[in-house]
């Protein structure tokens, strides 16, 4: 596990007030929220919140489980590593919160959260789980559990007993040592919530019509974005079409980009011979840019006479459209993974992104409808990688298994590094060019950015 994310403080610590919604939220901590919008929001906190770390598993940093740890407030949250949304919350050291329940307090510094204390506030429930090796009774309520040690001499009371233990035999009632917000039947077991549920209740950035349910790109034509609203009962398709878009055509259909900034600099066209226009594969690789506010109109730049390409950054949706300095249309689309490890992670949130490949049966099935197909399974929260037929490359494929969907290279894969003077503490990538497509990869294989043209 590796930590690569410290948010310092200068400020005085308070303690947190938290109310617990059971298999919703505890305090500002939604269930099924992007771990995006969290690290965003937790960055704004600092004077109740000092320091925040991230771990994760450096080589499989998609498929196993993200962690963010608030060590001065005494709280972990678990996030599924595919598509990055908050499963469960744990508290583990209650002197430095204050937790409510409705109009109780639970833990306060005036309230010592007890086995009797709790059993009052949350009411009657089935037997609890006693932890023989551990030394733990785990009493459970419908989205929300509590963990409470029990001293080795009064193990055996519980061990055949359907007894709880509200009061020990000495007189005490144990303490609460961890509590767990969760979605599902159980902490150790919990999945995220649909995506339809977390949207109702999704942060909005500017004018966005919603929460992103799926992306499906089809090489060099362009991608279809599947909106979630909670004022539609199904999801509102927008398309962005290579060589068709303009900005026009994004504003009215999906909102202000955050940024808008003209590309100054061509560092990939030496290789442009050799590779598809792998020119500005990364929206972000040059530091010093003109960055313009979303009212500055980008068609009047030029620069020794001749217009300059630019890009509309849309971090809340994790895309970036590149629009061609003459003809104002679509010229890229960049799909961003935020995979942990990579120079970006955090800037962008995660693109819900598949990418069809034809099937050998239908050389051209109907994108719209294929846009319409989940992409997640309610049940487990997974990507499916083919449906009816048809294949995908989605998020959890490594660059081998992409290969063997796609076929040969088009020539050798480049070195991409990023930083000033190419100072990066994760190490340089690789781009890899297909026809339609340019992936970047990172040292563990997985694609951090894919570039459409």
């Amino acid at each position: 596990m590796t930590n690569v994310h410290d948010i310092p403080s200068r400020h005085e610590q308070q303690r947190l007030d938290l109310s617990i919604v059971p298999g919703k939220s505890l305090g500002w901590f939604r269930l099924g929220a992007s771990i995006w919008d969290v690290i965003n929001f937790l960055r704004e906190q600092s004077r109740v919140i000092p320091s925040v770390d991230l771990k994760y598993a450096e080589e499989s940093p998609i498929i196993t489980d993200l962690f963010l740890s608030l060590p001065a407030n005494g709280i972990n949250m678990r996030f599924d590593g595919l598509i990055q949304r908050l499963k469960v919350i744990e508290v583990y050291d209650f002197s430095k919160l204050r937790l409510t329940y409705q109009d109780s307090e639970v833990s306060s510094s005036k309230v010592a959260p007890t086995f009797l204390s709790i059993y009052k506030i949350f009411g009657p429930t089935y037997p609890g789980e006693l932890d023989k090796t551990r030394k733990e009774y785990t009493l459970n309520y419908p989205g929300v559990s509590f963990v409470f040690p029990i001293p080795e001499e009064h193990i055996s009371l519980y061990i055949s007993s359907t007894d709880l233990p509200l009061e020990l035999p000495d007189g005490t009632s144990p303490l609460l040592s961890r509590l767990y917000a969760f979605h599902g039947s159980s902490f150790r077991t919990a999945n995220v919530p649909s995506l339809a549920r977390s949207a109702s209740s999704e942060n909005r950035v500017g004018n966005d019509i919603g929460e992103i349910e799926s992306v499906v790109a089809e090489l060099k034509r362009g991608i279809t974005i599947n909106f979630l609203d909670r004022n539609h009962p199904s999801p509102i398709s927008k398309e962005i079409l290579l060589n068709v878009t303009t900005p026009q055509d994004l504003l009215v259909d999906i909102g202000s980009a955050l940024r808008v900034f003209f590309k100054e600099e061509d560092k990939m066209r030496i290789h442009s011979e050799n590779i598809d226009d792998m020119d500005n594969v990364d929206s972000n690789a040059q530091e010093n840019r003109n960055v313009l506010s979303n009212g500055t109109d980008a068609r009047n730049r030029e620069e020794d006479g001749h217009p300059i390409d630019y890009f509309y950054n849309y971090f809340q949706h994790g895309f970036d459209v590149l629009f061609d300095g003459i003809t104002h249309r679509c010229k890229k689309i960049i799909l961003h993974g935020n995979v942990p490890g990579h120079y970006d992670f955090q800037r962008y949130k995660r693109c819900p992104y598949k990418i069809l490949l034809h099937s050998k049966v239908d050389s051209s099935p109907d994108i719209n409808e294929v846009a319409k197909l989940e992409v997640f399974n309610d049940d487990d929260n997974q990507l499916t990688s083919s449906h009816a037929g048809v294949t995908f490359i989605t998020a959890e494929m490594k660059i081998d298994k992409i290969r063997e969907l796609f076929g040969p290279l088009n020539g050798r894969p480049l070195i991409f590094n990023r930083g000033a003077g190419g100072q990066n503490p994760f190490g340089p990538t690789e781009l890899s060019g297909h026809d339609g497509a340019v992936f970047e990869v990172m040292k563990n294989g997985y694609v951090a950015t894919i570039t459409l043209f």
